[in-house]
């Protein structure tokens, strides 16, 4: 069991059409579903706790991070996909959302 991490590498990408404010209250104009094709599979976390993959992808250990390329720390606005669903981190735990991930590694 793994849990997959998806991060928008390019912010450049979404400014200044959108300011990328998710769930932070100040603005509603960044949907995530809108810009799947920005999102990057950039690394499998070991287990299926999303709350120890979000432990994990910030202050580690490495050994249960398998990257697949340049992956900043977890943050809001990054999407995780286990085998409960597909969930984008929020500022305070994090949001199951309607859409699926697509591998593209």
């Amino acid at each position: 069991m793994t849990v997959q991490v998806y991060q928008i590498k390019d912010q450049e990408s979404l400014y200044p059409a959108v300011t990328f404010t998710y769930g932070m209250g100040l603005s509603s104009s960044f949907k995530p579903e809108d810009h799947i094709e920005k999102y990057d599979h950039v690394a499998d976390i070991a287990g299926d706790d999303l709350n120890e993959a979000f432990e994990y992808g910030n202050i580690g250990p490495d050994v249960f991070i398998k990257r697949y390329g340049q992956m900043h720390s977890l943050s809001v606005g990054d999407i995780l996909v286990n085998n409960e669903g597909t969930f984008i981190i929020a500022p305070s735990g994090f949001n199951k959302v309607n859409f699926k991930m697509e591998k593209n590694i």
